[in-house]
Order: C-alpha cells, then sequence, then structure tokens
C-alpha cells in the first residue's frame, strides 16, 4: 500500500512539470504570434490603409495570417557547401 502512494506522489511531480512545460510552451508561441503579428497589422492599418483608398483595415488575425503566408512563400534557406 506504501508503493502506492510514494508512485502517485512522483506521478503527480512529473505530471505537475509536464503541465507547466506545456503551458510555457503556449504563453512561448502566443508571445511570438504577438511580437510578429501586431507590427504588420500596424504597418497595413496606419501606413498602407490611408495610401491606398481601396484598401480595408485588418485584424490581429489576418495579420498573423499574412505573416504565415509570407514566411511559407519567401522562406529562405542556406545551403552549405563541403570542402573536398
Amino acid at each position: 500500500m506504501m508503493n502506492g502512494t510514494i508512485g502517485m506522489k512522483i506521478f503527480k511531480k512529473y505530471m505537475t512539470k509536464a503541465i507547466g512545460a506545456i503551458i510555457a510552451a503556449l504563453l512561448t508561441v502566443l508571445l511570438y504570434a504577438v511580437i510578429t503579428a501586431l507590427p504588420i497589422m500596424w504597418l497595413w492599418n496606419y501606413c498602407l490603409v490611408p495610401a491606398i483608398p481601396y484598401f480595408k483595415l485588418i485584424s490581429f488575425v489576418q495579420a498573423f495570417g499574412i505573416k504565415i503566408l509570407f514566411s511559407m512563400l519567401f522562406h529562405v534557406t542556406q545551403k552549405t557547401e563541403t570542402k573536398k
């Protein structure tokens, strides 16, 4: 009976760490989304819309979508050359 309670304590300890790691990862992704999408949204809404009258304001989600689209379209890869 005592081994079961010790096992449960260890399980709870590691489960708490795992949940903490998942929450930290989600917060990191959220912070990345805010840091990358807000400048796009601000530039679009306050620079492009006044310059071109037919463009409309975009939301945060649309700005993040534009960021993802452009990162897929203009993905930069580095080629490494081996010396012979």
